[in-house]
């Protein structure tokens, strides 16, 4: 049994891992799963996972014994083998293992020597992937992973529902935008967690006309496959840098649009008065967001106060109720001021700068809406002036002031299809035409937000900062102008941006590196110089395969499920060892045995204890918890991200 607080329904958590099995398969267009199989608990679980999952006729098993491997762990994988009625094969790698050694000279430097063997294995598992149209199925779990380079520069920022976010800014939980590339679209995806390296050495900068990538060789990449560039008929998939360098494009994709949160009124009720008569209407969300790209891009809230002359202190309602008896005929009032009086009242106010004489267009179709439903509305040669304090309090949430404006947050939530609206108001207020669109501000909140809108669109932007700068007309006034920004996208929706690779440049670098995890489908939305494209991250060491059934499981509760899944005794109870040099065992390199180890673990990542209550909780000493620390910090570049259940 797995310890306390480790508990596992198997029967539940098989099922769902066959049909996350099945279903990583069928939406690769894969026939069937390769499995390493090394006859220790891991590996067993998984084949046997792969064969329940998908049937034996669809599961290839791979022995890969080098001259470290016990003769019981292969007759353990052959007997596995065997049981299940799977094909298999078994490649003997100590001749591959001394052809690379003497080819890199004949040192045998234990750490790189055995960490060799991973690399080879990887690649003859992938050998067998390939050759079958197969996918390769990682048999890492949740401990392993834990304790096992990541890709990004420092100027590579994620972009968050709050904006662009840098090293040191991204946080666990932040709201960020990935590729799905099974229906193409955008996804809100959260960070599961960011990892930062000091790193001293190559890295590979492509550039093009709106990308900007700087990421270390082993990153991946998330490209599509083609030379046709069109990501709807082609499944994106992730190529290590390095990898795309040898080709004359690399094709990122960009996405067909966003389907927004579900459950979203295609129409909103709006309460305000005019001429003292209170009104509720439904207003249909198309024109809405028409209205509020308008106002967006060149409107404003205006609340002021106007004088009037009054013959009664007596607030209206007041004044109509005594003014007259049940009869008709006019009292005395019960208040009354001696003289003329002067009395304030607030007004409120909604403008539109819309001159009729530039954007006309833009004009006559906000007042075909205000007409449409009845609003009352003032002109001049520049304004649609709307005087309402339930309107005024509608558009107030897009801010007052030029520097302040911005796109509330429940409008971006929903769908493309409703979003073009609000495009098309942003452009008709404040936007120009040149090769491509582009609309202009000086907020850097709005910056943000209409960057997150033209991804949702479909139509990648890039960012341009102006500086303040001054100017002098002739008359020798000087113009003051603040910063701003000019952000262009392109006019039609594309599915994919080309890099050419003959543009792509191989820099030294040293500082800081870094990546997020965002599952489920490990990439994210980046920027960098004003350049925004959707990326992944660095697919390194063990994890050098397509999916992994049981990296959210921890070892005791991997061996749980395999003996829920009927597997030897012996196999379950094994220790584990990757067997990379004689007599080696997985407890020489972990500070206790899993039973405690995973209770550390469980508490210091799952619950986000401190270490003191993680010790307290494993009955281990504050020290081995330090440890365990240190290693998860120090084997943090072996941890890949491909698609799991995590």
């Amino acid at each position: 049994m797995a310890p306390s607080g480790l508990d596992l329904d198997a029967p539940r958590e098989a099922e769902r891992i066959y049909a996350f099995v099945r279903r990583t398969v069928a939406g690769a267009g894969a026939e069937g799963a390769v499995v390493g199989l090394s006859g220790g608990i891991d590996s067993s679980v998984v084949g046997a996972l792969c064969v329940r999952a998908l049937g034996k006729s669809r599961v290839f098993g791979l022995l890969l014994p080098s001259e470290h491997t016990p003769k019981e762990d292969v007759d353990d994988a052959q007997s596995l083998v065997e049981s299940w009625g799977i094909r298999s094969a078994i490649v003997r790698i100590s001749p591959i293992l001394d052809s690379f050694s003497s080819a890199l000279g004949g040192e045998r430097v234990r750490m790189p020597y055995a960490n060799l063997q991973a690399r080879i294995r990887m690649s003859i598992l992938y050998f067998y992937a390939n050759k079958m149209d197969h996918l390769v199925a990682g048999t890492d779990d949740r401990s392993e992973n834990l304790l096992g380079y990541f890709c990004y520069d420092e100027k590579t920022r994620v972009v968050t529902k709050q904006g662009p976010k840098g090293i040191g800014e991204l946080k666990t939980g932040d709201v960020v935008f990935s590729f799905d590339p099974t229906t193409k679209k955008v996804k809100e995806s959260k960070v599961d967690g960011v990892f930062v390296f000091d790193y001293n050495g190559e890295m590979i900068n492509f550039r093009s006309r709106n990308a900007d990538i700087m990421v270390t060789p082993n990153h991946r990449m998330l490209v599509i496959p083609s030379a046709t560039g069109d990501c709807r008929y082609v499944k994106p998939v992730f190529r290590p840098a390095q990898e795309c360098l040898r080709r004359e494009y690399t094709v990122v994709p960009i996405p067909a649009g966003w389907d927004g949160v579900g459950g979203l009124p295609a129409e909103l009720q709006v309460t305000f008065s005019q001429r003292h008569v209170v009104r509720t209407i439904s207003v249909r969300m198309e024109d809405l967001l028409f209205v509020f790209g308008l106002f967006i891009g060149g409107g404003c809230a205006i609340k002021g106060t106007t004088v009037v002359p009054a013959k009664s202190d007596l607030a209206r309602g007041e004044y109509q109720a005594q003014v007259r008896d049940t009869k008709g005929r006019v009292l005395a009032l019960s208040r009354q001021v001696s003289g003329p009086r002067m009395k304030a009242y607030d007004t409120y106010e909604t403008d539109f700068a819309l001159p009729n004489y530039t954007k006309g267009d833009a004009r006559q179709r906000l007042i075909r809406i205000l007409e449409k439903y009845e609003i009352g509305y003032s002109l001049t040669k520049d304004l649609v002036r709307i005087p309402s304090k339930g309107l005024f309090d509608l558009f107030s949430q897009c801010g007052f002031d030029a520097r302040q404006k911005h796109i509330p947050p429940w409008i971006l939530d929903y769908p493309s299809s409703y979003l073009t609206f609000l495009l098309q108001g942003l452009r008709a207020s404040d936007g120009s035409k040149g090769k491509g669109e582009a609309y202009h501000t000086s907020s850097s909140r709005l910056k943000d937000d209409f960057v997150q809108l033209c991804v949702k669109l479909g139509r990648m932007p890039k960012v341009r900062t102006r500086t303040p700068g001054t100017s002098r007309l002739k008359s020798g006034k000087i113009i003051r102008s603040p910063k701003s920004y000019e952000i262009i996208y392109p006019r039609k929706v594309k599915s994919g941006r080309t890099i050419r690779n003959s543009n792509a440049k191989k820099v030294h670098y040293e500082g800081k590196v870094w990546c997020p995890s965002v599952p489920p489908f490990e990439n994210m939305l980046v920027e960098r110089n004003g350049n925004y494209v959707f990326c992944g991250n660095t697919k390194w060491g063990d994890g050098g395969v397509d999916f992994l059934p049981i990296a959210h499981l921890y070892k005791t509760q991997v061996r749980e499920l395999g003996a829920y899944l009927g597997l030897p005794k012996g196999v379950v109870n094994k220790p584990a060892s990757p067997q990379l040099w004689p007599g080696q065992r997985a407890t020489d390199e972990i500070p206790a045995d899993y039973d405690k180890l995973d209770v550390v673990l469980s508490y210091l990542f799952d619950r986000k204890a401190t270490p003191s209550q993680a010790a307290l909780a494993a009955g281990v000493s504050k020290a081995l918890v330090d440890r365990v620390l240190e290693m998860h910090r120090k084997t943090a570049h072996k941890r890949a991200m491909p698609p799991s259940l995590a």
